[in-house]
């Protein structure tokens, strides 16, 4: 398996909410709607029900009000999950504590810290998402399992959806919900007791897997492109009054503006009168409780306010706020995605930046740069902001996608005067290749470039000391390799270079640093007939040397060579030894091993 390092566990934080209110107009004297529409919970239920009202006060606050016109016939509960939305791994273990899904968790075990955070994606889901091109040999697809050995992008893929799902699971939770009421899922995909039937889903493993990898495919599908672009807020009460008539709920709403987006799913549309119209929906952040988007379709405008968390300030997104609505097909999520990371004709490449903490959010900025330094041409690329509202632990960075036309870009990130640590992730994965960055901590103050493509492979250069963590993936037919290069400390204004010939199958590690650095260098590949990963760990390499790899003759159990060459031409050996558990449970932090965001 290949991804990168362990990272410590993200801050504490509750990722949604958790209530009951009425469809119908409620009021402070109804303190029981009925169960269809939310309310109490039955005897027996695993969450004490006093915990919706301690968490989000009264049962019908934000509730929808006037005469249905449109009913899907959905609704929170019972057809609603359980829990509310998670971010990060954390958030999820969070609310296994409170709401005792997937199985109940005493404090006792956590604070020993046994409990294990959800899995990442897996072979099956992506292949669900992206088609049998993630696999490396599609024809070795096991047939009870669904599992494959990946190619090495799409295990980079996987962990790029992970690493953005840190800032919440809004849009999966949306489309799975509706895909399951509508019976476009099956009740197995997200561990449900039946179709439809969801307020006693156990949450384990098939329900992460599937709203995971839902939330992925906001990324890679032009309806939502189109959708956060806005339409007239009377356009979206119009489509929903006359799609919501047919026992199905086919829309994901989307709002978004400067602060954040939200997913969530419409359900049904009341008249209040004189051109007012209320959207029920199922807000993924207060399971079991319809909230109201209210379209005034006098002045054509909206307004949708919901606090994301407990931790986090309410958003309102409205027209007063420059917001924008918008509606998504669940359908067009539930088909498959195209692949950015399979063989095939090349579609650019997909740039993902890992999420930024928000007390260091406005300290940071991120620019796309071409081979001169000037900023690249905006008609060569598009930005799209997943739907992940920002809370008070951290920001999510906009996805971005370039055209094929661009082989060689650079990714400059600058800092000013940084108020907590701040690691960074940045990935560059395209059809066949893909290019990753981690900084353990950016340095204040500071710029760092990342540069992606052309025949200098992957360039790495910073004004501020730094260890970056490099790894090029490339997949051929039939096999896949991964090179992986770690200057341990890297001086200020050092430039490094990976480059990596595929042809020559050969790999060069270098820097411009006027001093001796230490490195540690990595590499593996796999083929029909298996594979390793080689690593050298603590590799000196004097100032203008280079450390350079020649795998044409490795295999499962002969090591590529590798040799220092100093700036004078002597050569001095390398042995590279197979990567093993002991060695990765002796070198956790040098070592890259397969474990996504922690």
């Amino acid at each position: 398996m290949r991804s990168l390092l362990v990272r410590s566990t993200l801050a504490l934080l509750f990722a949604g909410a958790l209530g009951a209110a009425s469809l119908v107009p409620a009021s402070a004297q109804e303190p029981t709607p009925d169960l269809i529409s939310g309310g109490k919970p039955p005897a027996g239920w695993i969450a004490n029900p006093e915990l919706f009202g301690d968490f989000f006060g009264p049962l019908n606050e934000g509730a929808p009000q006037g005469t249905v016109i449109a009913d899907s016939g959905f609704r929170p509960y019972p057809h609603g999950f359980p829990i509310p939305n998670w971010g990060a791994p954390q958030s999820f273990i969070s609310s296994q504590l409170v709401y005792g899904t997937p199985s109940r968790l005493s404090f006792d075990t956590y604070a020993k810290g046994k409990v294990q955070p959800p899995a990442g994606l897996n072979a099956l889901s992506l292949r669900r998402t992206f088609g049998d091109g993630v696999c490396r040999d599609p024809k070795s697809i096991d047939p009870k399992t669904g599992d494959c050995e990946l190619i090495f992008g799409a295990e980079l893929l996987a962990q790029s959806i992970e690493t953005g799902a840190t800032g919440g699971h809004c849009f999966g939770f949306a489309a799975a919900a509706a895909g399951l009421y509508n019976g476009q899922i099956p009740a197995n995909q997200v561990g449900a007791s039946g179709l439809g039937v969801n307020i006693a889903n156990p949450m384990g493993d098939p329900a992460v897997q599937t709203i995971t990898r839902l939330y992925g495919t906001q990324y890679f599908n032009q309806s939502v492109v189109d959708a956060l672009g806005g339409v007239p807020a009377t356009e979206v009460v119009n489509t929903l009054i006359s799609g919501l008539q047919g026992g199905t709920a086919p829309y994901i709403l989307t709002v978004i503006n400067r602060e954040g987006g939200h997913a969530i799913t419409p359900f049904a549309v009341l008249d209040r009168g004189e051109g007012i119209y209320d959207i029920a929906v199922y807000d993924n952040n207060f399971p079991m409780r319809a909230r109201a988007v209210t379209v005034d379709t006098n002045d054509d405008t909206f307004t949708y306010t919901s606090a994301i968390n407990p931790s986090a300030p309410g958003i309102e997104w409205s027209s007063g706020t420059e917001a924008r609505i918008g509606l998504v097909s669940v359908a067009d999520m539930l088909q498959e995605q195209t692949c950015p990371v399979c063989l095939g004709p090349d579609q650019g490449t997909l740039v993902t930046i890992s999420p930024l903490k928000a007390d260091n959010a406005d300290q940071i900025g991120i620019r796309l740069v071409d081979p001169q330094g000037q900023p690249l041409d905006p008609s060569t690329y598009r930005g799209l902001s997943p739907l992940n509202p920002p809370t008070k632990a951290q920001i999510t960075q906009p996805v971005v996608t370039i055209d094929p036309s661009v082989d060689r870009f650079g990714i400059i990130v600058e800092t000013g005067d940084l108020s907590s640590k701040q690691s960074l992730e940045l990935y560059a994965i395209s059809n066949g290749e893909a290019q990753y960055v981690l900084l353990d901590e950016l340095a204040s103050n500071s710029e760092t470039t990342f540069g992606v493509g052309g025949l200098d492979g992957t360039l790495f250069y910073s004004d501020a000391p730094s260890s970056p963590r490099i790894l090029q993936l490339s997949d051929q037919p039939g096999v896949s390799f991964d090179v992986n290069g770690h200057p341990l400390e890297l001086p200020a204004n050092a430039r490094i270079r990976q480059r990596w010939n595929t042809e020559t199958e050969r790999v060069i590690y270098e820097s411009t640093a006027k001093k001796a650095l230490r490195w540690n260098v990595q590499i593996g590949g796999l083929d029909n007939s298996g594979g390793n990963e080689y690593v050298g760990l603590n590799v000196r390499v004097p100032a203008g040397g280079r450390i350079v790899v020649d795998y044409t003759n490795a295999s499962a159990t002969a090591p590529p060579k590798a040799w220092v060459r100093d700036a004078t031409g002597n050569r001095e050996p390398i042995t590279l030894q197979p990567v093993t558990e002991q060695l990765v449970n002796e070198y956790r932090n040098e070592i890259y091993v397969s474990e996504g965001p922690r």
